[in-house]
């Protein structure tokens, strides 16, 4: 049985997965640096000011690195999946921020 937060999350991946284009990924600045935002529609789904995955609360240093990690938790909605991330697909995403 889903707990009520876990229903919901299910619900905000489903919705999204069939979204298409109203998926959007912006990133935004903080304190520090960036983070980023994940919207459906006019709706907030997910705001992460830091860096996931690393244990610490460090922002990401530059808008491009925020966007890279935020559009591979879109990607990962859009499909269904969990938006979860691992340190070695944040470490890519940097990776690839910087070229």
């Amino acid at each position: 049985m889903l707990g009520a937060g876990a229903s919901l999350w299910l619900a905000a991946c489903l919705s999204c997965s069939s979204a298409g284009g109203r998926l959007r990924c912006h990133a935004v600045p903080v304190p520090g640096g960036y983070g980023y935002v994940v919207l459906h529609r006019a709706d907030t789904l997910i705001k992460q000011p830091y860096v996931p995955a690393i244990g610490c609360r460090q922002p990401f240093r530059t808008k491009q690195e925020a966007l890279e990690v935020g559009r591979l938790v879109c990607r990962k909605l859009r499909e269904g999946k969990a938006p979860a991330v691992t340190p070695e697909e944040v470490e890519e995403c940097l990776r690839q921020a910087g070229h």
